[in-house]
């Protein structure tokens, strides 16, 4: 079959964990006999392996603004070019749900050709709008994403906890009848993983396992990733541990603060920011010599880094908040341990896991059997279902 994913961006361009989420999903349905096309604002890539191509829709442009908060005016203009898409040459349309008012123009476009759309939510925020982007405005971000929830052939989410949100929003009850036989309204496909990769890829570490900085942590440097608590946990594990503690692997408006805090709680020495990267493989490389994965977020749809620290042999210290769906992929006391959003009890979870070698062996075998359970490979296998059964259909 011919796939097409839409979004904003297309790794490398740009290295998210919808990006690579795309990207590794598109190659393992080429290894499965399809064709995927990769459509988003990127420069000119060009599709590897064969099986997979890019159709740029122009320049990368701003993603965020100078909040750090996605620009309207990116996703408008994200918009504006799905106007004028050609989708008659796929079988099936696949696209996330944000930024949301793409998805009036994509859902056209497809019933206009005759063409299944599949939406994959990663979140769905309701009264979290609030918070994000005030008052006045929650009410208009709240109607858009409400709307957009009924859009699309088929929807799926990568969490339960969005997977329920979202069967309320759409009036259903997540695991009811739906019109498509016995399956769910609103089924659960989570992310996926290259097992196989992040284990080759953590084994180069210069040194082996354990030789680098003990703690470890990626993604976007946001004020709601919460990385003033992990940097508050530090001072306590400075007091008993040399050396740098903390490798911090991404770029955001928050780092300037996150530099200073860094210097206010005097352990700026013990803290690497290795800004952006090239490739994910750098990333799982410096997995291999950590002993800790940390992600201390208060929103997250799945968890695509935590994901990774499991499959790299990784125990996964994070905190809680009723935003995340870490804890159902990092199950307390099985892959990782929970901790209060608190810079004291987060210090005292990872001295805790520092100091018990058994404790973090057990750990991190359970998360290594976990990982394997979404290597990328039997992901795609069920994408492939949902996309025949679409096609069939229409």
């Amino acid at each position: 079959m011919k796939v097409l994913i839409v979004y904003e961006t297309v790794y490398p361009d740009f290295i998210g964990g919808v990006e690579h989420r795309n990207h590794a999903l598109a190659v393992a349905l080429g290894r499965r006999g399809h064709e995927v096309t990769l459509a988003g604002f990127c420069s000119g890539l060009v599709g590897d392996p064969p099986s997979l191509h890019v159709h740029s829709l122009g320049d990368l442009g701003a993603l965020y603004n100078r909040e750090g908060k996605r620009s309207t005016r990116q996703a408008l203009r994200l918009a504006a070019r799905l106007t004028r898409l050609d989708v008659r040459g796929y079988d099936v349309v696949e696209t996330p749900n944000v930024p949301y008012v793409h998805l009036f123009p994509l859902a056209a476009r497809c019933a206009l050709a005759g063409k299944p759309l599949m939406v994959t939510w990663y979140e769905y925020w309701g009264a979290y709008w609030k918070g994000y982007v005030g008052a006045l405005k929650a009410p208009a971000y709240r109607l858009v994403e409400w709307t957009t929830a009924h859009l699309g052939t088929e929807v799926t989410a990568t969490s339960r906890l969005t997977a329920d949100r979202l069967a309320t929003a759409r009036g259903r009850r997540r695991g009811s009848r739906g019109s498509r036989g016995s399956r769910s309204p609103v089924e659960i496909v989570p992310c996926g993983i290259e097992v196989g990769k992040v284990e080759r890829a953590a084994a180069s570490f210069p040194g082996g396992a354990g030789a680098g900085p003990p703690l470890i942590y990626t993604g976007r440097l946001l004020e709601h990733k919460r990385l003033d608590l992990l940097l508050g946990a530090l001072p306590r594990l400075a007091a008993r541990r040399p050396g740098l503690l903390l490798t911090l692997f991404g770029e955001g408006p928050d780092r300037p603060r996150l530099e200073r805090l860094a210097a206010e709680l005097g352990v700026a020495d013990r803290v690497a920011f290795r800004g952006h990267v090239e490739t994910s493989d750098e990333v799982w490389r410096e997995l291999g010599g950590a002993r800790l994965a940390v992600q201390p977020s208060a929103r997250e749809g799945f968890g695509l880094f935590p994901l990774e620290a499991m499959a790299a042999g990784l125990p996964v210290v994070y905190c809680e908040s009723t935003e995340s769906a870490v804890p159902e992929l990092v199950r307390d006391g099985r892959e990782g341990l929970a901790s209060p959003a608190d810079p004291e009890a987060l210090a005292e979870r990872l001295e805790r896991l520092l100091d018990d070698d058994a404790l973090r062996a057990r750990l991190a075998a359970a998360g290594r059997a976990r990982a394997a359970e979404l290597d990328w490979d039997a992901i795609a296998g069920r994408m492939e279902e949902i996309f025949a059964g679409l096609i069939r259909e229409t």
